[in-house]
């Protein structure tokens, strides 16, 4: 009984951690590709129009204008 009762905290502390490596990298990247859009953008002599809808879920409308 004790043996399962680690076994299952154990798969839960692993879920745990694995979603939150997870989010993080998803977090990483988005910034990354923002970073990308908004220096190219900028590097071709345009405005950047950003709007981030939701930063939990990352989404984000992203526009260039001139």
């Amino acid at each position: 009984m004790l043996q399962t009762r680690h076994r299952i905290g154990l798969i839960a502390v692993t879920l745990l951690v694995v979603v939150a490596i997870l989010l993080a990298a998803q977090h990483y990247f988005n910034r990354q590709e923002i970073s990308s859009l908004t220096g190219g953008c900028l590097d071709n002599g345009g405005t950047v129009e950003l709007t981030i809808h939701n930063t939990l879920t990352n989404s984000y409308e992203f526009s260039c204008t001139r």
